[in-house]
C-alpha cells in the first residue's frame, strides 16, 4: 500500500507467478534496512548473522555510512546537530491557525 514493493508477473517452467520488486521508493528505503540488518547482526544474532550480504564484484562485504553532503566526511550520531527544518515551521503555522 506505500508504495515500496511492486509485484511483476514472470514465468517459470510450469506457470505464470508473480514476484515483489522494489520500486524506487522502496530502493531509497534500502540504505535504512540495510542499517537496521546491520544492528540486527551485531547485537541480535548470538550464533551469526542469519544471511550474509555479498558485493556481486568483488565478493565484499557492504556497509552502511553516513556523510556530510558538504565535506564528504563520515558522521556519526555524536557528530551531528537537530535543527528545526521547513516542514516544522509549516505545522507550527497550519496548528496557529486551527
Amino acid at each position: 500500500d506505500a508504495g515500496i514493493l511492486e509485484r511483476r508477473p514472470y514465468k517459470d517452467e510450469i506457470r505464470t507467478r508473480e514476484e515483489y520488486r522494489l520500486t524506487d521508493k522502496g530502493l531509497d528505503l534500502y540504505p535504512a534496512l540495510m542499517a537496521l540488518r546491520e544492528w540486527g547482526d551485531r547485537y541480535m544474532a548470538d550464533e551469526g548473522p542469519p544471511i550474509e550480504l555479498r558485493h556481486r564484484d568483488c565478493d565484499g562485504e557492504p556497509h552502511v555510512h553516513l556523510t556530510c553532503d558538504r565535506c564528504g566526511e563520515e558522521i556519526g550520531a555524536r557528530d551531528a546537530e537537530v535543527a528545526p527544518g521547513p516542514g516544522l515551521t509549516a505545522v507550527a503555522d497550519s496548528a496557529s491557525r486551527a
